[in-house]
């Protein structure tokens, strides 16, 4: 620590003797390493601050000073600074002291107004509009919005994504401001443009950037109150889950729109989805859960006919609401309800000979029990409604921002609410670093190295596209950095740039990504993995996706590894040894119960697992 333990404590001393000497470059790498023990106490990272500040001041260095300047909450300090740093410095020194400010307070809203114009007269007109909402002035971000949608120019799946954002901003602000037409019209756009983001990205294999567009679509149809949106995020939601093996989240996403559509009187489809959900649970084999969802269809069938009665409208909708009530509850036994609903059915306004039916088939259900049936609850991680991101303004950023290193961090370290001290300390010292390589137009690529060192230390997504730009880099070694350091970032985006690398002509960058994908053994990377041991021809990446698979604690990577065992041959028991010793507990206990049934080389391969994990554990 700095202030606690003697060596550290006599390299501040050190750097303060640098100081007084003039030795500026000796006491600014003394003090930056000091910076990266990142856990001291505040009282002793602040003094190497106050130390960094001044070294700064004296080497005229002042976008480091006043990044010192907004940690250490001195505004006297960061003023001084302001007319010799860039206008985006300017900005966001006015956001760091507009974020000490509880909301409502005026002075908040005047200091991110500040900060919009500040990032208005550098042409960043996503980050400007973000903040004058922050400021309460959507009247006055509605003209930002729709500049920004005439000047994004659609080269890539990146320029549409964000396209589809700005035009949804623009609806948004656009309401806000009495502006109807110009709302509709903007959402039709926005719709269109997210659409063909998705689909161009899945088209890439990036499902988890195509998720990013349907989770705007429900945002879009529950902002506008269109049911079609909302359903098309929905039902592209789920089905982006599912055929990822997220269970758990394809059904809270289902949960969701049944919820929504209830809300909103829209019984029929709530009930049509609520019979999908059941199906899927069903094929899961969450039998109470799937009971519990056929149930809750048939109330809302019966829920539909009753408001179809009242409203006066069409018996025969009543009729064949109440008949899919009946199969329902048959499906599931439950005859003494389906007795029930024939009474219903007999009492419809129908014409005598239909009512005189269902009138005799109540009287045979008249003495009908229901099965006993097991009714699962939905898990708590189910139940509700889903809470999305706001996307629509963080991603829309990001691409404005291009993967710059310390505009990114900037914005992390000042965002107290979501990080803790260490990250936001973590991501100071990597703006830090990257400052002086942005500035230089051939910064060494030891400097670069150590930017991608300081990265790594962040396991943020949001740090995840500076990483992806620095891989562009047509330094090997710089690459092959940005691999080591995606090895830490348990995102399924982390992905993207892993099966690049995969293809890189550096034998260097091949095999850091073969490591990194050894580590990323996270339940949502299941799709990602599999599909690089399905696609590529590379054996050592088979063999890394293989490896972290084993560790995806997961039944349905326990069930894909077991399909691996069953299919591989003699000359391809490589590919078992590099993961067998080591396996989750999932694995282990599938390839118990499969033993009994299994045979030949299936049955042997299995016994090999087990017995190497006695082993291991002995």
């Amino acid at each position: 620590m700095i202030g606690g333990d003697p060596d550290v404590a006599r390299t501040i001393a050190q750097a303060q003797h640098d100081i007084r000497v003039g030795n500026l470059s000796a006491a600014l790498e003394i003090l930056l390493q000091s910076l990266n023990q990142t856990y001291v106490t505040d009282q002793d990272y602040i003094l190497a601050l106050r130390h960094l500040v001044d070294v700064f001041g004296r080497l005229g260095d002042a976008r480091r000073a006043i990044t010192c300047a907004w940690y250490l909450d001195d505004d006297r300090l960061a003023e001084s600074l302001m007319p010799r740093v860039t206008a985006e410095d300017r900005a966001r020194t006015y956001i760091a002291q507009a974020l000490r400010w509880p909301s409502g307070n005026s002075r908040r809203a005047e200091l991110f107004a500040h900060a919009a114009r500040e990032f208005e007269s550098v042409g960043c007109l996503a980050q400007a509009a973000v903040n004058l909402e922050r400021a309460g002035l959507f009247r006055d971000a509605h003209p930002l919005w729709l500049r920004l949608c005439h000047t994004i120019a659609l080269h890539d799946e990146d320029d549409i994504y964000a396209a589809g954002l700005a035009y949804f901003n623009l609806a948004r602000t656009a309401k806000r401001d009495g502006n109807q037409k110009e709302a509709q019209a903007a959402t039709v756009t926005s719709v269109h443009l997210l659409e063909e983001a998705a689909d161009r990205f899945e088209q890439l294999g990036q499902r988890e950037r195509a998720f990013d567009c349907y989770q705007v679509l429900v945002a879009i149809g529950r902002e506008t109150e269109t049911i079609e949106h909302v359903l098309e995020g929905y039902v592209n939601l789920t089905r982006i889950l599912r055929e990822d093996h997220l269970r758990t989240y394809a059904l809270k996403e289902y949960q969701a729109a049944i919820q929504f559509l209830r809300e909103r009187s829209e019984i029929a489809a709530a009930a049509t989805l609520c019979r999908e959900m059941a199906d899927y649970a069903r094929r899961q084999g969450l039998l109470p859960l799937a009971n519990r969802a056929i149930i809750d269809q048939a109330g809302m069938w019966r829920e539909l006919a009753t408001t179809v009665v009242q409203r006066g409208q069409g018996p025969e909708i009543a009729e064949n609401a109440l008949l899919a009530a009946v199969l329902s509850y048959a499906e599931l036994g439950q005859f003494k309800l389906a007795g029930n609903v024939y009474v219903e059915l007999a009492h419809l306004p129908l014409e005598p000979s239909r009512r005189n039916h269902y009138a005799r088939a109540a009287q045979r259900y008249q003495n009908a029990q229901d099965t006993s049936i097991d009714l699962g609850q939905l898990p708590n991680a189910v139940r509700g409604d889903s809470e999305f991101p706001d996307v629509w303004h963080v991603d829309v950023i990001e691409w404005e921002q291009r993967g710059v290193v310390s505009e990114v961090c900037a914005d992390v370290m000042l965002d107290r609410a979501t990080w803790s001290e260490v990250i936001r300390r973590r991501a100071m010292v990597a703006r830090m670093t990257a400052l002086p390589c942005e500035m230089a137009p051939h910064a060494p690529i030891g400097a670069w190295l150590q930017v991608t060192e300081n990265l790594a230390q962040t396991e943020l997504y949001a740090t995840i596209a500076p990483l992806e730009k620095m891989y562009r880099r047509p330094e090997p070694e710089i690459r092959a950095a940005v691999i080591k350091a995606l090895g830490r970032f348990l995102f399924k985006r982390s992905f993207i740039t892993l099966r690049r690398a995969l293809l890189d002509p550096e034998l260097t960058v091949r095999t850091q990504a073969w490591n990194a994908i050894r580590q990323l053994r996270f339940p949502h990377a299941f799709d990602p993995l599999a599909r690089i041991y399905r696609e590529s021809t590379d054996l050592s990446a088979q063999q890394a996706a293989l490896a972290a698979l084993a560790m995806v604690d997961t039944e349905e990577a326990a069930e894909f590894m077991l399909s691996v065992l069953q299919q591989v041959g003699s000359s391809e028991r490589s590919l078992i040894d590099s993961w067998i010793r080591s396996c989750g507990p999932r694995l282990i206990q599938a390839a118990r119960d499969a033993l009994p049934s299994a045979s030949g080389d299936f049955a042997d391969l299995l016994r090999f697992l087990l017995n190497s994990q006695t082993s291991r554990l002995r």
